[in-house]
Formats: structure tokens, sequence, C-alpha cells
């Protein structure tokens, strides 16, 4: 091997080494970030409207989460009574708007059921949507959704918290697929959410990327993301519900998966189900990932209230509290 080849070697094994290196301290940072929570930045809630509804009040505000960005939040509250409700925080799946809650069969039941419902604008979605140019600003943009929406959730924590007609003991978090498990980071590292709900939701992120039935659909155009998917999974390692679910418990939580799912590998839903303490309970339900018939929709739905309520008579039984 002449001099050249082993210089050339040796630059690349070092380049392989730092790299490596600086992406366990990029890990580090970031678990260690995750658990901080800095409450000092003033909220600057504004109010957008407010319209009367058949059954609750539909409200949208504004807060300001990270420095200079501002979170548009959908509310829905029951109309008709004084008391202070119960609220649920719901974060929605990764191709969502805030404005899906407007449906008849989420807000005529969450309302009904007595809970008000506030649901933030992601980054990247709706009001927040930003154009990306190419597949590596959308991995990037992707990471950055993942932080903020973690910051921002628990900014509006805050936020309901200081409403006259919301009960900040009873404040519980339901996330939908990708904000099931962005949510897991949420409940990890916030005591203040007592009960929580992941709708098709899975963990082991290199699990998902190597065993997600979705890579046997890939046609030949789309091969690279089977390559790709692992790196992609590395890059988002810190944010994996995996490593976070574990410090939720003894708070009780329900996961609801689909049988037929066609994104996420049964193997990766196992993984973070059996990661998660105790007490937990999991429902199955007949359905995919994608595309949930209506009939689907209101059997999770109504089985997540129903759950929710029976969580909630705990707390105000224990409390002492009238609701």
């Amino acid at each position: 091997m002449n001099r050249k080849l082993k210089i050339f070697l040796w630059v690349v094994v070092l380049t392989v080494a730092c790299s490596v290196v600086a992406k366990w301290i990029s890990d580090c940072v970031t678990f260690r970030d995750l658990k901080t929570y800095d409450r000092s930045h003033p909220l600057n809630v504004k109010q957008i409207s407010s319209s009367n509804r058949t059954n609750y009040i539909r409200e949208e505000f504004s807060f300001e989460g990270c420095p200079g960005e501002e979170v548009p939040v959908l509310t829905l509250v029951p109309a008709g009574n004084t008391n202070r409700y119960p609220a649920i925080i719901l974060l929605y799946g990764i191709g969502m708007k805030m404005n899906f809650a407007d449906r008849d069969d989420v807000a005529n039941a969450v309302t009904k059921a007595g809970f008000a419902l506030f649901v933030p604008e992601q980054y990247g979605r709706g009001r927040r949507r930003k154009e990306s140019v190419n597949r590596l600003q959308e991995v990037m943009a992707l990471r950055h959704r993942i932080v903020l929406t973690i910051k921002e959730t628990r900014r509006l924590v805050d936020v309901i918290s200081e409403r006259p007609d919301i009960d900040p003991a009873r404040i519980y978090f339901w996330g939908a697929s990708f904000g099931a498990m962005t949510g897991c980071s949420v409940m990890a590292y916030d005591q203040r959410l007592p009960a929580g709900i992941f709708t098709l939701a899975a963990g082991d992120f290199q699990k998902m990327a190597a065993e997600s039935p979705y890579r046997s659909k890939l046609d030949e155009k789309y091969s690279w993301m089977k390559v790709v998917a692992p790196a992609v999974a590395s890059f988002l390692r810190p944010f994996d519900p995996i490593y976070h679910i574990d410090r939720i418990a003894p708070r009780p939580l329900l996961f609801q998966n689909a049988n037929n799912d066609e994104l996420i590998a049964r193997s990766a839903v196992d993984a973070l189900y059996g990661t998660a303490g105790e007490p937990k309970q999991i429902l199955w339900y007949d359905s995919p990932h994608d595309h949930l018939e209506r009939a689907v929709i209101e059997k999770v739905v109504g089985d997540a209230l129903a759950w929710l309520q029976i969580q909630d008579d705990k707390i105000v039984s224990r409390s002492g509290k009238s609701e």
C-alpha cells in the first residue's frame, strides 16, 4: 500500500470517527434540552376569533412559542356551563392541519363529553407552512418541527393553565401518529399532564425504517428511500419515543393501533408498548393507518373519550373537586 493511499484511508477513518463523535455529542445535547424548559419567556396570547356553535364555542388564538414563533391554536369549549372544564391538547399527524378538529365527529364528540379541546398548528403546517426546496431541507424541517412541537406543547400547557374556564390539574394529552410519537417527549418531561392517549404510535425508529410494510410497495423510482430511511432514523434518534416513554409512568396511557397498518410494523408498536410503564392499555382496530373510515374514526374517538372520562373521574375523586 503506497503512502498516499494510507494517508487517504486515515483521513477517511478520522472523518468517520469525528462524525460519530459529533453525532453522539449532538444527541447528548438534544436529550438534555428535551428535559429542560424555560417558563420565563412571555406567552403573548392574542385572541383571533370566537363564535358560538350548537354545542360549543369555537375560538382561535395564538401564543408565542419560541421567540418569534407565533403559534395559532384552534379551541373548542363546551357551551352552557360555568364550571372549569378538563382539557385535551391534541397533536395531529404529520400531514394534517388544526382545522381537522372542526369535523363534527371530533368537535361534537369531545365537547359533548365535557372536555375542552386545544389543537395547536404545528410548524410547517397550515398558516405556518414553508416551502422546502430539496429532500435535505425537508428532513431538517422535520427535525425542527419536532423540536418546536415539543417546546410549544409545554408552552401551551402554560397558556391553558391560566384560563379561568379550565382546571389546570386536568389537562390531558392526545396525539395521533406523528403527534403521538412527538408527544411522548412532552409527557415524559412535563408532569402536569396526568394521562395520555397515543393513537397510531410506535417506537424504535430504526425498526420502523427497516420493517415498515410500506417498503414492499415502493417501486424502483423510490427505492432510494429504503437506503435513506435508516439515516433519517439515526438523525432523529433523540426524539425516538422508545427512549422517553418509560418516564411517563405511573401516569396512565391508552394506546390505539391499527391491525392493518400499512406504514408501521407491528414489531415497532410492540416495542413502544412494551417499553411503556404501567398502567397502560392497548386497543386494536381493523383499519389502515391512513384514510380511516368515518365509522372507525367515531369508534376511536369514542373509545378514547370513554377511557379519558374514567381517568378524569379518578383525578376529580382524589382531589375532592366537583365537576
